[in-house]
């Protein structure tokens, strides 16, 4: 009899042990959700704050490209306009700029 009494208590003991074990797993499950949930929070912030930034680096780009475009355009109706008005002078200028760049590149090979 007192083995079995004591066997009770054992089976009784791991009953309180079991009880308390699904407590601390329940409490452990719950804060693992908690940890879950705000990673996909951050998760989802860092996404959206990505996604803004791209497509603000991408407006820029327009941007910065539209401009340079532009600023191209400007440049070449400029060089142009200095041709037609001043021909010997750019055939000169032209001449002497290749002149040079030839001497380097003789000198560089």
């Amino acid at each position: 009899m007192a083995e079995k009494q004591e066997s009770g208590e054992h089976a009784g003991g791991t009953g309180n042990a079991t009880g308390f074990g699904f407590d601390q797993a329940s409490e452990a499950v719950e804060k693992l959700r908690g940890v879950v949930d705000q990673a996909s929070r951050s998760i989802k912030d860092w996404t959206q704050a990505s996604e803004q930034w791209a497509r603000e680096t991408q407006e820029r780009a327009i941007e910065v490209a539209k401009e340079l475009r532009d600023q191209g355009g400007r440049a070449v109706g400029t060089v142009s306009e200095t041709v037609e008005h001043n021909p010997l002078t750019s055939l000169a200028v032209a001449f002497a700029v290749g002149f040079l760049v030839a001497s380097l590149v003789k000198r560089a090979g």
